[in-house]
């Protein structure tokens, strides 16, 4: 699969100097990026992406350019999750689409430089639109970066903004405690079951306990794990006993 993508940048003098048309301009507006790591289950809440709101929304400032103004969105699709993330820290409404490349299963995937392809994308339709503006979003590992950019076919009247927003991500999200080895009563924060080919194999829970840490148990119950796929079984009480999980 033909997978090559590139962004050629320069100033504008110098493209002036190459004598590359005008109407083939594309202009970096802003990049805003999070690089406070925390796994998955240290996030103080496990149904936002701190993150991600706090540079969504700088991104946007620094350009000025509203969400409902973007012409182009394409969120990072590793998981629904993060679609679903990113849309409610930009603020999109139900009837904006949140990708114009069809997402990683039409354009590369995972750890696959998918969001440079997705970036050459966008620059093909800026190109078609004249007054157009995109943005580009991108994460790392499970989630743990936010990344986002803006594109246009206009200039930045005060040039390329781009800020780091690390520390101010990890004021606001500090890391759980996590414990390695808990025996008690606990509470389900979030679950998933993971399955071995069609069958459920494991069911695996992130758990909030005592002093505001957490501990992540499993569990293999075939009635549990069906129980866990039909209801909600968030904030349930269950009693975790060397790294098991039963209701308690």
């Amino acid at each position: 699969v033909d997978q090559a993508a590139a962004l050629i940048f320069c100033s504008a003098a110098k493209a002036e100097a190459l004598g590359v048309p005008r109407s083939q301009w594309i202009f970096p507006l802003a990049s805003v990026e999070s690089n406070h790591m925390v796994s998955v289950s240290q996030h103080q809440d496990l149904a936002r992406s701190i993150g991600a709101e706090i540079a969504a929304q700088r991104v946007l400032a620094l350009t000025g350019i509203g969400v409902a103004q973007l012409d182009y969105i394409d969120l990072y699709s590793c998981f629904p999750v993060a679609v679903e993330l990113f849309a409610d820290a930009l603020g999109l409404g139900d009837n904006q689409d949140r990708t114009f490349t069809g997402g990683m299963p039409f354009a590369g995937g995972p750890l696959n430089n998918y969001v440079l392809q997705a970036t050459c994308r966008l620059v093909e339709l800026l190109r078609e639109k004249p007054g157009s503006h995109g943005l580009v979003s991108s994460v790392s590992g499970l989630l743990t970066k936010q990344g986002f950019g803006i594109f246009s076919r206009q200039a930045p009247a005060a040039g390329f903004a781009w800020e780091d927003v690390t520390e101010e991500v990890a004021r606001k999200n500090p890391p759980r405690e996590v414990l390695n080895h808990y025996a008690g009563a606990a509470h389900i924060a979030a679950y998933t079951v993971l399955f071995q080919e069609d069958a459920p194999w494991r069911l695996v829970a992130v758990c909030d306990v005592a002093e505001s840490k957490r501990a992540v148990a499993y569990a293999t119950d075939p009635a549990l794990m069906q129980r866990a796929m039909a209801e909600e079984l968030c904030g349930v009480a269950v009693s975790i006993q060397d790294g098991q999980l039963q209701l308690a």
